[in-house]
């Protein structure tokens, strides 16, 4: 027993689902050019809310591209997002 055991919490078990889901979807994504608005998520699969969570929004995340509304848009979720928003996907750039 000289190993040290990791223990599952569920935040890290959230974190392991979310980057899972984000991997499929890039996946998804990359296979089918063209379709890649077609294989978004709902807002609600991620818990997507239009403010930020412990300091982080849509705008510091990798999967966040502005555009010239003032407004975003997400690579994994579908539609419009607020750049002070935050999901469960958030992957610091």
């Amino acid at each position: 027993m000289g190993g040290q055991e990791e223990r599952v919490t569920r935040r890290l078990g959230l974190i392991r689902g979310a980057n899972l889901m984000i991997g499929v979807a890039v996946i998804i994504g990359a296979g089918k050019p063209g379709s890649a608005a077609a294989s978004k998520a709902d807002k609600r699969d991620f818990a997507y809310q239009d403010k930020p969570k412990d300091g982080k929004s849509c705008s510091g995340c990798r999967l966040f591209a502005s555009r010239e509304d003032g407004k975003g848009q997400c690579a994994i979720v579908d539609g419009v997002v607020s750049p002070n928003g935050w999901c469960m996907a958030f992957s610091a750039r």
